[in-house]
């Protein structure tokens, strides 16, 4: 049979509460703790989670929505998740469209079904705002990561983009650019907010940002990066850099720049944001503004957890910080 609490107790001669202390790490004596620990072992000991979880009127089981999990910003903010959620002894249900739109659908049945402790979207947006409802009416601890538009009184994670973009701003001009585009993907709040911090950033250094060079593709991938090049190189704007949305519409841009033989950084300046891994292993490396996605993915847990009433109607902005690279130099004569 199965060795249970109790047996645990009876063979290292113990009170089934002084294994249970040790177990949710209470305090034991050193003694104890060792002669627990042999036990535990020799008898092949496991914990029951869904009676733990019982006794504490848990689930233990959080529900994470996402409209795509392809992307690698997503996934360095899963491992940020899952790492925390570890140290909470919970699991995760993933509800993800591989269309690029998040299924509500499977994510409403958790709710309803009452099958899950708490609930994280990832770019929550129209899409979501009746998810959002159901999960407020069934009294479901709910976190916004990410948000693609505004969503007051809820908690929300987020990165400081509006800095962000200043901080890109300074970089260029510090560098000497004053003829610089913009190529934001999508018109969300961050995208939007990135923008505003680049346009304020680069006015107090007396730049202007011409209003024709800014852009919205409408996606975020490589292959979106690379269309817009294309595009970009064939009415080729006299600008000295080009600071593109994310990482990967920049890194998309780069191949194709490399391919018409436009040299990186001598004729043109790439920034991107977020520092995904693959920033840092391209040749030349990407400049960009690092998002910490692994650390937002354990603050959106941690908030799910945190019961304060001022938990629930607070928003986070995580400082993003400025990665030089061998993308971004200073602008260079022309040749005649």
């Amino acid at each position: 049979m199965r060795p249970t609490i109790s047996t645990v107790a009876r063979h290292a001669g113990v009170a089934v509460s002084t294994v249970s202390r040790y177990l949710n790490g209470h305090y034991v004596s050193r003694p104890v703790k060792a002669r627990l620990s042999k036990v535990i072992g020799r008898l092949g000991y496991s914990r029951s989670w869904t009676a733990r979880n019982l006794s504490l009127g848990r689930k233990g089981c959080v529900g994470l929505v996402v409209d795509s999990n392809q992307s690698p910003w997503f996934t360095q903010l899963l491992i940020g998740i899952e790492k925390e959620l570890a140290t909470r002894e919970s699991s995760l249900m993933l509800s993800t469209g591989y269309s690029g739109r998040s299924d509500s659908g499977i994510a409403l049945e958790w709710i309803q079904g009452h099958r899950i402790d708490g609930l994280i979207i990832v770019k929550y947006g129209a899409r979501e705002r009746s998810l959002l409802a159901q999960a407020l009416r069934s009294k479901i601890p709910t976190v916004l990561l990410a948000p693609r538009e505004a969503a007051p009184n809820q908690r929300v994670v987020r990165s400081d983009n509006y800095h962000a973009g200043v901080t890109i701003a300074n970089h260029l001009a510090d560098l000497g650019h004053k003829k610089i585009a913009f190529e934001g993907g999508v018109a969300h709040l961050d995208l939007k907010d990135r923008l505003r911090g680049l346009t304020a950033g680069l006015a107090r250094r007396d730049i202007r940002l011409n209003p024709k060079l800014v852009s919205f593709c409408g996606k975020f991938e490589p292959q979106a990066g690379m269309e817009f090049a294309n595009r970009f190189f064939k009415k080729a704007p006299a600008v000295t850099a080009m600071v593109l949305g994310n990482d990967s519409l920049a890194l998309g841009f780069m191949r194709v720049a490399h391919h018409r033989g436009i040299r990186i950084p001598q004729d043109l300046s790439v920034t991107g944001f977020d520092d995904i891994p693959e920033s840092g292993l391209v040749w030349p490396g990407l400049t960009t503004v690092a998002q910490p996605m692994r650390e937002m993915g354990r603050l959106a847990c941690r908030k799910l957890f945190d019961l304060s009433p001022a938990a629930t109607h607070e928003a986070i902005e995580c400082p993003m910080r400025l990665v030089v690279r061998e993308s971004t130099g200073p602008v260079l004569p022309r040749p005649r």
